[in-house]
């Protein structure tokens, strides 16, 4: 039963991380729009010999820096995260094999996105930190493709994790109810022999 909650726990963290990090990855970029809507006067002060349009790729650019790295980083414990939940599932479920299935799943996605999708990313990214939105780019429509792509890995992600979560969750709910009907047969025996 421990391993059970055990898997349920990472299945938790690993979700929760991963909201945070889309959370945290948007909020970098609104981030730079507001401190360019709005500046204190220090700030300002600094920003005007760069001009406007300059202040604003910087700003960005250190926003997709930090982006970049902390991709990166959770992509690693992502790896991590998915071979624990995976081999604390062989002992919660007794080696139930579409739970494993969906679980190898989960890791061969976080794995494609660290070592394939994150690095093309990364690679296109800081070739058009500093175009103008409003240029064209034959890299820019690539860092989309690759970034979309990403995206739809991270909803196949959440979608197998859902599953794995709701398994766990119905199997758990079944063995409560039988132990119920069990402790409650037991008990309509024992009265019945007093």
């Amino acid at each position: 039963m421990h391993t059970r909650r055990f898997s349920l726990l990472i299945l938790g963290i690993w979700v929760g991380l991963s909201a945070a990090m889309v959370f945290v990855a948007i909020q970098n970029f609104q981030g730079v729009d507001r401190l360019m809507e709005a500046p204190a006067a220090p700030a300002a002060k600094l920003m005007s010999p760069l001009g406007h349009d300059n202040a604003r790729f910087l700003l960005r650019y250190q926003a997709s820096e930090m982006n970049r790295h902390y991709f990166d980083v959770y992509g690693t414990l992502q790896i991590g995260m998915a071979v624990l939940l995976t081999v604390s599932l062989l002992f919660a479920t007794n080696g139930n094999r579409p739970v494993l299935a969906l679980c190898g799943l989960a890791l061969f996605v976080v794995v494609f996105q660290k070592f394939w999708l994150t690095p093309e990313i990364t690679y296109l990214g800081r070739l058009i930190d500093f175009v103008p939105q409003m240029a064209p780019s034959a890299e820019r429509a690539r860092f989309w493709s690759f970034h979309s792509v990403y995206s739809t890995m991270e909803i196949v992600k959440f979608l197998l994790m859902a599953i794995i979560g709701a398994k766990m969750l119905i199997r758990t709910e079944r063995r409560a109810s039988r132990r119920r009907g069990k402790l409650e047969t037991e008990e309509a025996l024992a009265s019945a022999a007093d």
